[in-house]
């Protein structure tokens, strides 16, 4: 919690705004994609590892602003 409300202020998604089409499906947030970065990092973790941690792991979930589903 105190990771995602110290890097909230750094990942906005207006500041990601002109990196994504206007046109089609709304893309995933760019702030919540830079945070799974920064976690993947963190714990140097593969793709695979940081896809199965953003699904089970209720601490990131919750960075994440994802809830429980």
């Amino acid at each position: 919690m105190l990771m995602r409300d110290q890097l909230d202020v750094v990942f906005k998604d207006e500041a990601f705004a002109d990196l994504f089409s206007k046109d089609g499906r709304p893309g995933l947030s760019p702030g919540q994609l830079a945070l799974v970065s920064v976690l993947q990092f963190a714990e140097n973790l593969s793709d695979r590892s940081v896809a199965s941690g953003v699904r089970t792991r209720i601490d990131w979930k919750d960075a994440l602003v994802l809830g429980a589903g």
